[in-house]
């Protein structure tokens, strides 16, 4: 049977090997019943003595004084032989620690006793064996709490010979009554004496609100401390045994330690709106610019800074945040006056920020995010023609951003749509990539910055130096450990955030260590129910001023072949390099508050009947098949009033809590590894991936500690055998 595990065996209860037995020592002997009998037998003969020689008064004094006389040597007698047994005691139990093959009285000396019965000695003095290590800290605590067990007295370490053998303990005090603290203190110290050592010290606790806080204190265990992963066991251990969900702070050099309680992070955040400069001094605020995007359990604002890491890579998969995430740079970056470009993958998500300020183009078919990459290049490179003639600086660059989201979906969409527009002569894969790659390595220095959004980080195209080239990462969700080994170089990072908390995610603070942080909430225009809050936030969110002028591309015509008189359809690069106009300019390419048709709701329009031709819209009437198209804002409203609300945005939608894990199987503990999901608690159904691989147990042998964390953001670690069967989900990943 899994167990929680426990505290561990006090260090006194464990003696090694041939120490163990106990030995037997001879009870000493002290006459003190017979001196004290023969007192009074004396004092009785010289009563006689007195009645014979005629000095009957002498005898009776005699016989009187004999009586206390007795009981004087009696009590001394007594008491010296209770503080011999004492001793005796004290021997048998530190004989072993001490080093002793038999028994001898001379090992053990108690000296300068207090008054009373049988007194309290203030000096107790060992002699040990030579091949003891004398300076273990472990050695001497066993030493102490023994003798303090033994005599019922606080001692201390006073003097160690290193060269005679001997050491010295001098009373330090009596021993504390264990309810003289909070049970749930006492218990805390006791966990943290036994996980980190005897040369633990708690030095200072606090309490909130009547609960455990904080616990402060220092060691002399830093080369056990120093294992990183002996440092996570004791935080995990200890949020296991204590209430709450624990934290713990190393002080390495000074070896200090505090826990602390967890801060609870709370389940949404929405964006906060923040008094930004004038957007017309963008070249001004470049350098000092960082973009917040969620905090961390420490109420510390994360934030993306691009003139340090100039290109930022999201990764989650659907439903987790990313898409919000990518909303909130983005609101961020236009309300300082940066153009902003976007190539929308799934064609969707971005839809209600083409009308958004500085926003100037969306990208939502396969023809204009191909020409948004390479125009973004070309932008690249006329940047870097312009430094290299001397005719412009680095300085001078207006920055550019470039949203590249759901990276696998465009890429997969390009590649089937190449292959059907690829003539002679054209390369066997289509420049854009080469271009993008191009833009992450170079962008910098040209201040093109790109924003790469995709559902995992695949070898394919997040390995090498296009891992360097995205310094700054989050992962929204719950990572594998081949993504987590990806992203942050560990195969346990981000491997058990819950799923149930949407928008968490991993990133990397300013101290570049990967935290756990809550993503900034933020609306989307297109689902933003007007006269809401959503909708109330965003137009505090809407940057005030257009520096931008948005942008349409035109689509390319087929040119006439003379030699056919046919029409040839446009080339790979006749779309890449198709003609830009603004969007005032062409209003019949606007797709702004364009109306294609009459009004039909969207359930008809999205119908398969529709879709087939066989609606009644359609059915016996040349009318065309509805089109869909973007309704205005107060048709939106009055439609919405007729249907349930749909979910506002990703956090909102279910999820499948084995969704990334293949089907169950039964597994022995020691073939677990983290990112496993374990059924860790069979009778409430309870799924918990391991954060971390099996460590073997501390307390017990034989035995494997297993951490876990569930979707409900629960933690635990149980103690188990190692043959001990679990039932199994494995990522899907690991048996590819």
């Amino acid at each position: 049977m899994a167990r929680p595990i426990t505290a561990r065996r006090p260090s006194g209860q464990r003696i090694n090997g041939s120490a163990a037995p106990a030995m037997a020592l001879a009870t000493p002997t002290t006459p003190w019943l017979r001196n004290a009998v023969l007192c009074v037998a004396i004092g009785i003969a010289v009563l006689a003595a007195g009645q014979l020689l005629g000095h009957l008064t002498a005898g009776w004094i005699a016989l009187i004084a004999s009586v206390p006389i007795a009981v004087l040597i009696g009590a001394h007698g007594k008491r010296k032989q209770m503080r011999r047994q004492l001793a005796d005691r004290l021997l048998q139990a530190v004989a072993p620690r001490l080093g002793l093959r038999s028994l001898d009285r001379r090992a053990v000396k108690l000296t300068r006793w207090s008054r009373g019965w049988p007194g309290v000695p203030t000096q107790v003095v060992l002699r040990y064996a030579p091949g003891l290590d004398d300076v273990d800290p472990q050695w001497q605590h066993d030493i102490l709490t023994t003798t303090t067990r033994l005599l019922l007295e606080r001692y201390r370490i006073d003097l160690v010979d290193h060269q005679r053998c001997w050491l010295r303990l001098q009373l330090a005090g009596p021993v504390e009554e264990e309810d003289s603290a909070p049970a749930v203190q006492v218990r805390a110290e006791r966990t943290i004496s036994e996980l980190i050592g005897p040369t633990a010290s708690i030095t200072r606790t606090e309490f909130v609100d009547g609960e455990l806080a904080l616990i402060e204190g220092h060691h002399q265990a830093g080369a056990k401390i120093a294992a990183s992963g002996y440092r996570a066991r004791i935080e995990r251990v200890l949020s296991t045994m204590l209430p709450g969900r624990w934290r713990a702070h190393w002080d390495m050099e000074n070896d200090g330690f505090r826990f602390e309680l967890r801060p609870s992070f709370p389940a949404s955040i929405w964006l906060p709106v923040t008094a930004r400069p004038d957007a017309e001094a963008v070249l001004e605020t470049y350098d000092s610019l960082a973009i917040p995007y969620g905090v961390d359990e420490d109420g510390e604002v994360m934030v993306w800074r691009p003139a340090v890491d100039p290109n930022l890579m999201l990764v989650g998969s659907p439903g987790t945040g990313k898409t919000v995430t990518a909303h909130t740079i983005l609101t961020q970056v236009t309300g300082y006056g940066w153009p902003v470009w976007v190539v929308d993958g799934k064609s969707i998500e971005f839809l209600g920020f083409q009308s958004w300020p500085n926003v100037q183009i969306v990208g939502t078919s396969i023809e204009q995010q191909v020409a948004i990459i390479h125009r973004a290049w070309e932008v690249m490179e006329r940047r870097y023609e312009l430094i290299t003639s001397g005719q412009a600086r680095e300085s001078d660059f207006e920055p550019l951003l470039v949203f590249l989201d759901e990276w696998a979906d465009f890429r997969a969409n390009l590649m089937s749509w190449y292959a059907g527009i690829k003539v002679k002569g054209d390369p066997a894969k289509p420049l854009v990539l080469v271009e993008a790659g191009s833009l992450a390595r170079k962008g910098r220095t040209s201040r093109v910055h790109l924003v790469f959004g995709t559902q995992r980080p695949d070898a394919e195209y997040f390995g090498g130096d296009m891992r360097d080239n995205f310094r700054m990462r989050v992962s929204m969700g719950r990572l594998s450990p081949q993504g987590a080994m990806m992203m942050w170089e560990s195969p346990t990072t981000g491997t058990s955030i819950p799923r149930g908390c949407r928008g968490r995610a991993t990133t990397i603070n300013d101290d570049n260590r990967a935290v756990e942080v809550q993503t900034y909430r933020t609306p989307d225009p297109r689902k933003a129910i007007p006269g809401s809050d959503e909708a109330r936030l965003l137009n505090q969110l809407r940057p005030d001023c257009v520096v931008h002028d948005r942008l349409l591309i035109v689509p390319p015509r087929g040119e006439l072949d003379i030699d056919t008189s046919e029409i040839d359809e446009p080339t790979y690069n006749d779309y890449a390099t198709a003609k830009w106009v603004r969007a005032t300019d062409r209003p019949d390419l606007d797709p702004v508050g364009s109306c294609l048709g009459d009004h039909v709701d969207g359930r008809t329009l999205a119908s398969p009947m529709t879709v087939f031709g066989l609606s009644d819209l359609t059915e016996g009437s040349t009318r065309p098949r509805p089109q869909l198209r973007l309704a205005h804002a107060g048709a939106a409203a009055a439609d919405s009033a007729t249907r349930p609300a749909l979910p506002q945005t990703e956090e909102e939608a279910g999820y499948d809590p084995f969704e990334g894990y293949r089907f169950p199987t039964s597994m022995a503990a020691h073939f677990l590894s983290a990112g496993d999901l374990v059924l860790v608690d069979e009778d409430e159904r309870t799924w918990g991936v391991l954060d971390e691989d099996p460590t073997e147990d501390l307390e017990d042998e034989g035995y494997l500690a297993l951490s876990w964390r569930s979707d409900d953001d629960d933690r635990g670690v149980l103690s188990v055998p190692t043959d001990h069967s679990f039932t199994v989900r494995r990522p899907i990943e690991l048996q590819e």
